[in-house]
């Protein structure tokens, strides 16, 4: 039996017809839910449905984020993307109340919220919020601006947004779920090609090591013979030269392959991403990169070996001005670094979140996937090690890393570390 009345059911009620192409648009929208399984591009999809059925000046989805316990904007506004809390006190109306909040006629309602809230209901321009509740838990809000003709949203209208919207509930629980299972079975994957790549990777570095090191040696004890000859002597320089960068993979193969042990001992994050930025001062600073470094709890000590996550986060920075590097001189060069706790893991740990964003060329979609694959590389220069060996120190710390990125826009590197409660 249908979850959901029929649309005819639902106007017989309220004795109004329903047009016909409200009934295709209704229609072909339900059909869609079972079809799409990117969650970007439902979202997409309701945007554009709601808008048709009832044309109205803005629409905006805010959906539960796991790792933080916030509600995430999940389409783009002209203004900076509000973020709201699970402590929310909209979002508790909502979930006690289990219906819409028209906010032009409840303002003793609007009143009780905090001002950050009713600024970010301004700021957005709504008129109506939809809360998306499944299971007795709220799992984002719909925030809806005024109709484009000014006129105040209908009783029928409103019930035919309320029958798309619990449509649509569902069908992005199921988009949830189905990104979650297969990021699962993606890091599974990359964990056993990972593991399987490392022990190539030994024994490669191992077999190439010993002759490089009897090449480099003959070449200079021969150097010594063409001291005197300056073309000749500067062809040796620059086989030396080679032959160090060679080395250098080999080494990069090594610590991939065979990482050192975890000098564990409890250190300060946010001390140690201000330990990093100071060592890469000037390279922001010949870059013309603006750092924003936001955190959002006080507490930010884990348990860790402090210099191999610096040098995660130093591999990181390093991308992000690179990729920033490339971009054209009037647009913007932001690196925004943030810290946040997470969701509990278990009753005495969490997650905490540490994010690097940049306005760089981004990432193509279809290269995500490989960025922490050795010697995967877009770099005419580069080895393709270090993300890979990135990922290596992460894992050692029971944590995960993983990359987001739209073409044009930039990208986003998120780490998740363990820290006690």
């Amino acid at each position: 039996m249908s979850l959901f009345m029929s649309p005819m059911s639902l106007f017989k009620k309220n004795k109004q017809p329903v047009q016909p192409n409200l009934e295709k648009l209704l229609s072909e929208f339900n059909r869609s839910l079972t079809l799409i399984v990117d969650k970007q591009l439902l979202i997409s999809n309701i945007v554009a449905k709601v808008k048709q059925i009832c044309p109205v000046e803005s629409i905006y989805i805010f959906l539960l984020d796991e790792n933080t316990g916030k509600y995430k904007q999940q389409n783009e506004a002209g203004n900076k993307p509000v973020v709201l809390t699970n402590r929310s006190r909209l979002i508790s109306w909502l979930s006690v109340n289990e219906k819409h909040l028209t906010i032009s006629r409840h303002p003793d309602i609007v009143s009780y919220f905090p001002q950050e809230e009713q600024e970010a209901l301004r700021q957005l321009g709504t008129e109506l919020v939809f809360p998306l509740k499944v299971m007795n838990q709220i799992n984002g809000t719909i925030f809806i601006g005024r109709k484009t003709d000014g006129t105040d949203f209908t009783t029928p209208e409103l019930n035919l947004l309320s029958i798309l919207i619990n449509q649509a509930t569902f069908a992005i629980e199921h988009a949830s779920l189905y990104e979650i299972q297969t990021e699962r079975l993606k890091k599974m994957y990359r964990t056993d090609r990972l593991a399987t790549l490392g022990e190539l990777a030994a024994g490669a570095a191992h077999e190439i090591r010993n002759p490089l090191t009897a090449i480099r040696s003959t070449i200079q004890y021969l150097s010594k013979d063409f001291s005197a000859d300056p073309a000749k002597s500067e062809m040796m320089a620059e086989l030396i030269s080679e032959v160090e960068r060679i080395n250098k993979i080999v080494q990069g193969l090594l610590s991939f392959a065979r990482p050192s042990d975890l000098n564990t001992s409890e250190i300060n994050i946010e001390q140690l991403v201000n330990q990093t930025l100071l060592l890469v001062n000037n390279t922001l600073r010949k870059q013309n990169v603006e750092v924003e470094f936001e955190f959002f709890t006080d507490n930010t000590t884990i348990q860790g070996d402090a210099e191999q996550l610096k040098q995660v986060f130093l591999n990181i920075i390093l991308n992000a001005v690179e990729a920033m590097g490339q971009n054209n001189p009037d647009l913007s060069r932001t690196l925004i670094i943030s810290i946040e706790k997470g969701a509990p893991v278990t009753p005495h740990s969490r997650y905490l979140l540490v994010s690097f964003e940049d306005t760089g060329k981004g990432i193509e979609q279809k290269d995500i996937e490989n960025v922490f694959n050795p010697f995967f590389t877009t770099k005419e220069e580069g080895t393709g090690l270090g993300l890979a060996i990135c990922y290596g120190i992460i894992q050692r710390h029971e944590g995960e890393i993983e990359v987001k990125s739209t073409p044009g826009k930039g990208t986003c590197i998120n780490i998740k570390l363990p820290q006690r409660i």
